[in-house]
């Protein structure tokens, strides 16, 4: 093994060690915020739920949304509610948004001091089919597209009619908060008392659209992952030790 090949096998071993220990250092930091995007493809881990930081893919459902930066989505799954990072929304036969699950997606009619409740359509609008579309804004605000023809003119315009707004929720130690499934978080005494508000407030993230949040992160595998790099980076140690002092006895021959 060359020299400036020793180099380069040892530095990318510190450099994904770093990364590893970043990420570590992220998960235990409650609301803590921040970006996997610069970690080579090798050692890249799902981020999102206990630390804030999400990876996101492109999705092609009108509903679909992900939220950058700390807090999740509230849902009610029948007599209990979970918290989530997956933001797979959709409308339900009947108007409600729902997740992929079935899960009713929390929110606020009013925020003048009412509490969270089930998000969804007017009845009435949504079986008259009022509304041409729907979408979620970057604040989390759920809107209806309605299609209206202007007065004496043929040509149609879109105005935005609000219907709700989508609850987050954050937690004084998020990282205390038990899995459920694939996605999903239950509260516990350890997590805290969740504070519930909207997209961009209290600290809360900001709503991407037609993308969803990859994952959340996986402290165990990380763990796991950081003890085969430092395994490694003494492997790689030791052979390039090995290399250097065969270059010293070859250079003490030659004089």
């Amino acid at each position: 093994m060359g020299f400036g090949l020793e180099v380069t096998v040892l530095t990318d071993a510190v450099n994904d060690t770093a990364a590893l220990m970043s990420d570590l250092r992220r998960a235990a930091t409650p609301g803590a915020v921040g970006d996997a995007g610069d970690r080579r493809a090798g050692i890249l881990v799902d981020s999102g739920a206990r630390s804030g930081a999400d990876r996101f893919v492109p999705s092609a459902a009108p509903l679909a949304i992900a939220i950058d930066g700390p807090g999740m989505f509230v849902l009610r799954d029948h007599d209990r509610t979970v918290y989530s990072r997956l933001g797979d929304f959709k409308l339900d036969e009947t108007g409600r948004l729902v997740d992929e699950l079935g899960r009713a997606v929390m929110g606020f009619e009013s925020r003048l001091g009412a509490g969270a409740a089930p998000v969804g359509v007017n009845p009435r609008d949504f079986s008259a089919q009022r509304f041409a579309t729907y979408r979620i804004d970057e604040r989390g605000l759920l809107v209806g597209v309605e299609h209206r023809t202007e007065h004496r003119s043929p040509k149609k315009h879109e105005v935005l009619v609000p219907i709700a707004q989508l609850a987050i929720a954050i937690f004084p130690a998020p990282e205390r908060l038990e899995r459920e499934g694939d996605s999903s978080f239950l509260a516990t005494r350890a997590a805290g008392t969740p504070a519930l508000d909207v997209a961009g407030v209290g600290g809360r993230g900001s709503i991407r659209q037609h993308v969803l949040a990859s994952g959340s992160i996986d402290i165990e595998g990380d763990l796991r992952r950081l003890w085969m790099l430092r395994r490694k980076e003494e492997i790689d140690t030791a052979l390039a030790s090995a290399s250097d002092a065969c270059v010293r006895t070859a250079l003490g021959l030659v004089r």
